[in-house]
């Protein structure tokens, strides 16, 4: 059996782990440009399209194009679904959040991570609205590190430095875990960091064992002891 981890802090990746894309938001911005999906499809393809970035290679699809693909979008017609979500995507125009459904009991986890005295911080590669969206969809008070902010983005281990920092005065990179959905950026740049990663894999199609995995953010406390 895998040692838990003793840890001080914990840092959890925003999109994806905490939040989705709102599976009402997109079959509605896809539906005014033409298309019909099912939205209960949205989470499984958000998870499958990182699946296909992960795997590298530069033939590989961007990750929006392969959320596409996953929704069952016809290759000829990918441009045109991408506009949509875009479109969606600017706040400033939609006036909606589209990375706004919460995962499966994330938020009272994130709660009860606090009450035990644990500190929070959100890791993210966003556009520099990823706190003022956490704000708005109800988490509050915890602190967000934005890559668009601070100027660099995950896997470079300049993000999770400075996520370090705002973390407090003494926890250090062997006192943390980071939670997060992809391989290519938040297990890889979490190794680099020095920090214990944690795959967070849904769908389970992570088989590396090399690494952690949850498949959802309540089973954080199977790799967790108590803090130290």
């Amino acid at each position: 059996m895998t040692p838990r981890v003793r840890c001080r802090a914990v840092f959890l990746d925003a999109g994806g782990v905490i939040v989705l894309p709102d599976r009402r938001l997109v079959a509605r911005a896809l539906s005014a440009a033409g298309f019909r999906i099912d939205p209960s499809a949205v989470p499984h393809a958000h998870y499958r399209a990182l699946r296909a970035f992960d795997r590298g290679g530069a033939s590989n699809p961007s990750y929006r194009r392969a959320f596409c693909e996953e929704l069952g979008i016809a290759a000829g017609r990918t441009d045109d679904a991408l506009n949509a979500l875009a479109e969606l995507e600017d706040r400033s125009r939609s006036g909606e959040i589209l990375w706004s459904e919460p995962t499966p009991g994330a938020f009272e986890t994130i709660a009860a991570l606090r009450r035990r005295g644990l500190t929070v911080v959100f890791v993210t590669n966003s556009d520099g609205h990823a706190e003022e969206n956490l704000c708005d969809c109800g988490i509050v008070d915890v602190p967000v590190i934005d890559s668009t902010v601070v100027g660099s983005e995950k896997p470079d281990v300049r993000i999770f430095e400075a996520a370090l920092a705002r973390a407090g005065a003494g926890i250090r990179a062997t006192d943390v875990v980071h939670v997060g959905d992809t391989l290519a950026a938040d297990v890889a740049g979490a190794r680099a960091a020095g920090i214990t990663p944690i795959h967070f894999d849904p769908p389970r199609a992570c088989r590396a064992r090399d690494h952690r995995h949850i498949r959802s953010l309540p089973a954080i406390w199977h790799h967790l002891a108590a803090a130290a």
